[in-house]
């Protein structure tokens, strides 16, 4: 393990120098300046690399990463510029890196005692509620900039996001390879004075990161954790391996495959009219079920079944709650729709029992193809 720190810098000339000299202490340090309008001050034992145009967190973390890269390092420690971290905490992360040499390590902040500002600890509430979303891995900071890269990682994984949504996407499919997340718990300061300016744009990096979030929630319900692996490492799949995926995800055990259609078949016919698809794929989700099958097997409530699915629920309904069938010839065309009205607890009930015998009848019938399929 040969470990450095790297401190990507944008006109923090007050505050970079007294950071590069903390952290010079525990390992060599890396100082990239990305395009400062004003100039650095004297950064002694640093290796130090001046990009000629600002392009944001994301290009400074990158051109660090290559010089650590080409200079022999394993693992980058990346620190903020402007004073907010403290080089004491280093130590920390050197000997969990020791440990963990392929995990990924997170600083986690307690901003109570640090007295972070409302609108950052909201902030940094709404990144963690949807990380956990995205990966299901539990993190209470995710918007620390104190972190370590293992570069064998920052090498494989292909990020596409630029400015402060790298760190994002980074830790998002990061964790989606089965990376090891690791918190590690850090002190930090928001003490006016002692810390720089930050140079996150509220409103269009705000914007950037809602937008990237979007797509990698949408990637973490709807794509295939094989898939997610692929693209995050930049492997591009054929066209019917993509098909394969989908409808085999989670479907690889007969078991689940018939799980997935009971599911489905059983919100496709419950009385939830418009909702059917989304609790489907919702319950397939939270259930680690095939969704494609649910959501296809869902679809048994199209409109030419749909008449079926009303009178064999109204039947059954009435033949639970009365005791007796529901009574079809004394219904003319012309009051069809007030017969309805007038049974509409009926249907609701014989709906439920409706889909919960055709369910299961699915899965049974699921279950046996799937076994027959498996041993041919």
């Amino acid at each position: 393990m040969k470990p450095c720190v790297l401190i990507p810098c944008y006109n923090h000339s007050a505050t970079v120098g007294a950071v590069a000299q903390a952290a010079l202490a525990h390992a060599p340090v890396i100082v990239v300046d990305d395009g400062s309008t004003e100039p650095l001050p004297e950064l002694a034992g640093c290796d130090v690399i001046q990009l000629k145009q600002n392009g944001g967190k994301a290009s400074a973390l990158k051109a660090g990463f290559q010089r650590a890269t080409e200079l022999g390092f394993t693992h980058a420690i990346t620190m903020d510029a402007d004073g907010q971290h403290f080089a004491e905490d280093l130590p920390k992360f050197l000997t969990e890196a020791k440990q963990q040499p392929q995990a990924y390590l997170v600083g986690v902040r307690n901003f109570r005692e640090a007295g972070c500002p409302t609108h950052r600890r909201r902030s940094n509430a709404i990144s963690t509620f949807w990380y956990r979303v995205e990966t299901g891995v539990r993190l209470r900071d995710t918007q620390c900039g104190f972190r370590c890269y293992p570069l064998t990682l920052v090498q494989q994984l292909k990020i596409r996001s630029d400015r402060y949504a790298y760190e994002l996407e980074f830790m998002v499919r990061a964790a989606w390879v089965g990376t090891a997340i690791v918190p590690v718990p850090v002190k930090c300061t928001y003490e006016p004075g002692k810390t720089g300016t930050s140079h996150f744009r509220t409103v269009r990096d705000f914007v950037h990161i809602t937008n990237r979030n979007i797509i990698l929630v949408l990637q973490s319900w709807f794509v295939p954790l094989s898939l997610r692996v692929d693209w995050s490492h930049g492997r591009k799949d054929k066209f019917w391996h993509i098909i394969h995926e989908f409808f085999t995800d989670n479907a690889h055990e007969p078991g689940k495959m018939a799980a997935s259609v009971g599911v489905g078949l059983f919100f496709g016919i419950a009385p939830l009219w418009g909702l059917q698809l989304l609790i489907s794929l919702w319950v397939a989700h939270r259930l680690k079920l095939n969704k494609v099958v649910a959501a296809v097997a869902s679809n048994i409530s199209i409109p030419p079944m749909m008449p079926l699915i009303f009178f064999g629920a109204l039947t059954l309904g009435c033949r639970l709650l009365r005791g007796e069938w529901f009574a079809f010839e004394k219904m003319s065309r012309a009051d069809w729709w007030t017969t309805a009205k007038a049974h509409a607890w009926e249907w609701a009930v014989g709906s439920v029992a409706l889909a919960v015998i055709v369910s299961v009848t699915g899965m049974i019938l699921t279950y046996g193809l799937a076994r027959l399929l498996r041993k041919k």
